[in-house]
């Protein structure tokens, strides 16, 4: 059966699908919830707004794509993370935050320095590790993996963003 290009393989046409539909309903709260007035200027509730949207399209990409890949188990963590500081009172919160909290297990090989000919990790690999969400504790061939299908995750994202932003602004 020959695909044309226009057609997305099955798996990556469902991520899509999973990711539109809880990035939909996520702005549907997030709308149902702004409805009020909030303190402060109209320019701080746009960041904020923003801000909720952003954390809205990583955390809907994260959970669409599930635990399998390690970039997607550290943008659920982190959110999840940030969320429970959120609840606790600010008179705790200080004494809690001494105690960094651990990130999930990794499924990959846990390694801080990937050795290859005697070198350690280049500067791009260093850099790279920063850029991907959970790929300090990767060696160099899962962060590639990884940071593949990140790319390719963040494009759909970008696209279907868009696609979004098309129809409601016509």
């Amino acid at each position: 059966m020959a695909s044309s290009p226009h057609q997305l393989p099955l798996k990556r046409a469902a991520v899509k699908t999973r990711f539109a539909r809880t990035f939909l309903r996520a702005l549907h709260n997030l709308n149902a919830d702004g409805a009020g007035a909030s303190p402060g200027s109209a320019a701080q509730a746009r960041r904020r707004r923003s801000r909720k949207i952003k954390l809205a399209a990583y955390a809907s990409m994260a959970s669409a794509v599930g635990p399998r890949r390690a970039w997607s188990r550290a943008v659920l963590w982190r959110i999840r993370s940030r969320a429970s500081l959120r609840r606790i009172p600010p008179a705790q919160r200080s004494s809690r935050s001494r105690r960094k909290p651990k990130p999930p297990p990794s499924r990959t090989r846990r390694s801080r320095n990937d050795v290859r000919g005697g070198r350690l990790d280049s500067d791009k690999a260093k850099e790279l590790r920063k850029l991907v969400p959970g790929g300090k504790a990767m060696d160099l061939c899962c962060l590639l993996d990884e940071t593949a299908h990140y790319i390719k995750c963040l494009s759909s994202q970008v696209e279907i963003m868009r696609n979004i932003a098309d129809l409601f602004s016509t």
